[in-house]
């Protein structure tokens, strides 16, 4: 029990001229109605240091429940003092501060309604969660002195209000939290000056406004963030997963898209280049590789050697057995020349019947030579054809590059001396003008004897 607190003794109370109810310093107009002990003044707690204001507010809070026990307790002691309960709340008065003999004190509140229900209020109003009406009825003053009667709802009202005639507290949708009706009665007959009480009240939220509430919804909150965090990053890394797989499905068909452009450019460059009948290289390709290597024999001083070779009775195959059978004989003839091709030569079809080989190092000597050489693979043996083995023959013209001397006048030679050939009767090797081995103009060097290949060289 706190300083202020304490009671005054009998001496005191004895001695006082004039005596005044004595009530607790817990009341707020205690102080005001001037029924605190003498020489209190709270004026003395500002002075105090802040520790000593934090200690005693913990004191406070500490002692005020013991303060309540001790008061409850006294009530009961015989000829100490006297507790006055009215609706809900205690009202004491010291025995030496009694002027009249004890009676019963009437209640200060005739009735509690909550959107008209009438409610119990002996241990305090406890309303809600549903939203509604709170409606105080105070009872009716004992006498025409005491009808002056003032409440104020602490947390929700700033200052008394009057209940008037009426004597009624009305509170209409009141916020939910704890609450302390205080009103007090002043009655000017009685010595004792007013009597003031206090009725809790308690205005229970909803659920969806209880801290449990909130913090269920909290963790119910926490709990989907993280399913939806788990949820988005599964859904990413399938997504990843399936991108992946694309770019590699998209790889896949782009390496093999690659390989098929590749395979068709070489198929049309091969188309644009190669003969589709005989496999060899077409006019064009066959011409632009004899330009590259008389380029380069006129850059290196190398030997290049030109063989020209055309079909004997070409036209009479194609007369008498057919066009397919004269393809037939061109394929064949084209891969017996193929055959005795180096690495490094090109063989050509340079139209109809006729073959153009290039011959790179190969000096004027060895180009008479591989001529004839060619002319024997063809000649010595049938070709198979539907109607039959068929004895094909050629005739062959050789020319050699001299100095700077262009790929025209090197095909030009080829031709005379192919033309030669066919003048002398043809299944012959007859070599260009300005080739050194021949000064005199092309001559026949071979030709056939008989037209199963047996063949006769002349000189």
């Amino acid at each position: 029990m706190l300083a202020a607190d304490v009671r005054p003794d009998d001496s005191t109370r004895r001695t006082n001229q004039e005596r005044k109810p004595w009530v607790p310093s817990a009341s707020p107009l205690a102080w005001e109605r001037g029924h605190l002990p003498a020489g209190y003044c709270p004026a003395r707690l500002t002075t105090l240091r802040l520790p000593s204001l934090l200690l005693l507010g913990v004191l406070f809070g500490v002692l005020a429940p013991i303060r309540s026990a001790i008061a409850q307790s006294d009530a009961t002691n015989q000829g100490k003092h006297l507790s006055l309960v009215t609706s809900s709340a205690t009202v004491a008065v010291h025995p030496a501060h009694r002027l009249v003999p004890m009676t019963h004190p009437r209640p200060l509140i005739d009735q509690v309604r909550f959107n008209q229900t009438v409610l119990p209020f002996e241990q305090g109003v406890t309303v809600g969660p549903t939203p509604g009406d709170l409606r105080i009825q105070f009872a009716a003053p004992a006498s025409a002195a005491s009808d002056h009667l003032r409440y104020r709802l602490v947390g929700f009202d700033a200052d008394w209000t009057d209940a008037g005639k009426e004597r009624e507290a009305i509170y209409n949708q009141l916020p939910p939290g704890q609450y302390q009706l205080d009103f007090e009665e002043a009655d000017s007959a009685s010595v004792g000056g007013s009597v003031m009480a206090s009725l809790p009240i308690v205005v229970i939220p909803p659920f969806w406004d209880t801290g449990r509430f909130r913090a269920l919804c909290g963790i119910l909150l926490l709990v989907v963030i993280f399913v939806i965090y788990k949820l988005r990053v599964h859904y990413l890394r399938q997504h990843v997963h399936k991108l992946e797989e694309e770019v590699n499905q998209t790889k896949a068909e782009l390496h093999l898209a690659v390989k098929i452009a590749g395979d068709a450019q070489r198929t049309l460059k091969e188309q644009a280049l190669k003969d589709s009948l005989t496999g060899l290289w077409n006019r064009r390709a066959i011409f632009a590789m004899l330009e590259k290597e008389v380029c380069r024999a006129e850059r290196d001083h190398l030997p290049v050697t030109l063989v020209m070779i055309d079909l004997d009775h070409f036209k009479a195959i194609n007369d008498n057995y057919g066009h397919l059978t004269g393809d037939a004989v061109l394929r064949e003839a084209a891969n017996r020349i193929f055959e005795l091709m180096r690495p490094y030569d090109f063989v050509g079809r340079y139209g109809g019947e006729e073959f153009l080989i290039v011959l790179p190092g190969c000096s004027p000597g060895n180009g008479i030579q591989r001529a004839e050489d060619f002319r024997r693979i063809i000649a010595d043996r049938p070709v198979p054809t539907a109607y039959g083995p068929l004895a094909v023959t050629c005739s062959l013209g050789v020319a050699a590059y001299d100095k700077a001397m262009p790929p025209e006048h090197l095909i030009h030679q080829a031709d005379e001396a192919l033309y030669r050939a066919k003048r002398l009767g043809r299944n012959c090797v007859c070599v260009g003008s300005s080739t050194p081995q021949d000064p005199a103009g092309p001559k026949p060097v071979a030709r056939a004897a008989s037209s199963q290949g047996t063949t006769s060289r002349l000189y």
